[in-house]
């Protein structure tokens, strides 16, 4: 092969690039359902997203709690509440029915005398139901406990932090202690702002907000308890923060565009952005398995989108790890409400136009994945290149999932799926740990994108994608 120089990919850690051209080691254009994180520095297809209680969620679920009985509870949009329960079977059932209305804000607090409660916003009021020794499975004494929040506002995020329990009340905080002490109007931050979300930090409570009247203006804020207002905030510069979590490093979504900043009261840049914009919301962000993840909806490739590493050698990474069933079934999402883990396993509330549901993660079903390479010009933009047939380099290919590829030629409108010799799109060869996929093109420009499809929950891996580019072919 002296006559030819290879174009190797060997590495795939370093997930969604900021640029379509170039990127850190291991980054690519863009990619769906990727399993990057793993100990092997290989493609492979990650979990897939399954619907759960179909017919019986009715509405928008924006909110979700981790109840203390070992349930989650999901909370809608038409002041509908339900549980999820199993360890396997993800069984919904529907609660309760808040006749308030929209729920705003969701959470679970317990009192120095023993007594817990799920508690859940709707316009002025807050709702409470007690938990018994078996659990919250009565909700026979659900109830408005208090009628103290400011009405015209569409977001009353709930929070434990600082030891207690907090609650967004426009420019307003809200907080009920442990002692069962309540006061509405706890501290307040300036007006013209409305809490948006919430997070814990340390002895610190951590508020996002958007401003009512400026078009590109967010605050992040901090609060302890012993202050008598906010110690210290910070402008963002866009539209709103819309979620707020924190895992490896203090992470908030603001405005439209898919941004994800730090929160760290120091740094204003954006740290990356997720491709074709988008924006969360405020109960959107979660932590799954060391990392940030946060449902994005409202841009071209909606879903959850993490960013982080799991180990200190890695690099921190945007990967879009799980689509929603109802992108994957070819609907459009209007909405992607509620995130969060629980016992390892992740849920998400979604809406289209015509219906609403909640999806969990597979444990026992993997999702076809997708990966699309950086666009290569060999340095020489200008260049016409010679590339000859693309190679993926394989761990013995397992029964019954299936490699693709295709190529775009100098940023065309569409890709072309590449054949192998025998004439077929998908190489499914048994135990193979090379793939050939026929290609002689002309381009100044090349992109690559592999397809891998599983068989129920086993995936190919791809370790290298290899083209060649004839040494003597380069012309204007």
């Amino acid at each position: 092969m002296s006559d030819f120089i290879p174009y190797i990919i060997s590495s795939f850690r370093g997930g969604v690039s900021d640029e379509d051209s170039v990127g850190i080691k291991g980054s690519f254009k863009y990619g769906q359902s990727l399993s990057i994180h793993k100990r092997r520095d290989s493609l492979t297809c990650g979990q897939t997203m399954l619907p759960i209680g179909t017919g019986t969620v009715v509405d928008f679920v924006k909110y979700f709690v981790c109840g203390s009985d070992g349930s989650t509870y999901a909370f809608g949009d038409a002041g509908k509440i339900y549980a999820i329960t199993g360890d396997s079977d993800h069984k919904v059932s529907l609660m309760h029915t808040e006749t308030l209305g929209e729920i705003k804000g969701a959470g679970e607090w317990g009192l120095n005398d023993g007594t817990y409660h799920i508690y859940w916003s709707a316009s002025t009021a807050i709702a409470r139901k007690a938990k018994s020794t078996s659990g919250y499975n009565d909700w026979g004494d659900a109830a408005v406990w208090k009628n103290e929040l400011v009405g015209s506002e569409s977001y009353h995020p709930m929070k434990r932090a600082c030891g207690a329990f907090m609650i967004g009340n426009g420019d307003y905080l809200a907080m009920l202690e442990f002692d069962g002490s309540w006061n509405p109007i706890a501290m307040n931050i300036e007006p013209g702002n409305v809490i948006k979300c919430l997070e814990s930090r340390g002895d610190y409570l951590i508020m996002g907000s958007e401003n009512r009247d400026l078009a590109e203006e967010g605050h992040i804020w901090k609060w302890i308890t012993s202050a008598v207002n906010y110690v210290d905030k910070k402008k963002i510069p866009v539209k709103g923060v819309n979620a707020l979590i924190d895992a490896e490093l203090g992470l908030l979504q603001g405005g439209e565009d898919g941004e994800i900043f730090i929160s760290d009261f120091a740094n204003i840049e954006p740290q990356v952005a997720v491709p074709g914009g988008g924006y969360s919301l405020g109960g959107s962000a979660t932590i799954d398995n060391d990392l940030a993840l946060f449902g994005i909806y409202g841009g071209t490739y909606p879903g959850l989108w993490s960013y982080g590493r799991r180990a200190k050698n890695r690099p921190v990474v945007l990967n879009q790890e799980y689509r929603l069933s109802q992108t994957i079934a070819g609907n459009t999402l209007t909405g992607v409400g509620g995130v969060v883990s629980n016992n390892g396993t992740i849920y998400a509330g979604w809406k289209t136009a015509v219906a609403y549901g909640i999806d969990c993660a597979s444990s026992t079903t993997k999702a076809t994945a997708l990966y699309e390479g950086l666009e290569f010009d060999g340095e020489s933009p200008h260049l016409n290149k010679y590339f000859r047939d693309i190679h993926l380099i394989l761990a013995p290919l397992p029964a019954g999932t299936s490699v693709a590829v295709k190529i775009k030629a100098d940023k065309a409108a569409s890709w072309i799926d590449l054949k192998t010799a025998d004439g077929n799109t998908t190489f499914t060869t048994t135990d193979a740990t090379e793939a050939v996929f026929l290609a002689d093109i002309k381009a100044k420009i090349l992109e690559i994108g592999i397809t891998l499809t599983p068989n129920v929950n086993t995936s190919p891996e791809v370790l290298a994608i290899i083209t060649y580019l004839e040494k003597e072919t380069f012309n204007y």
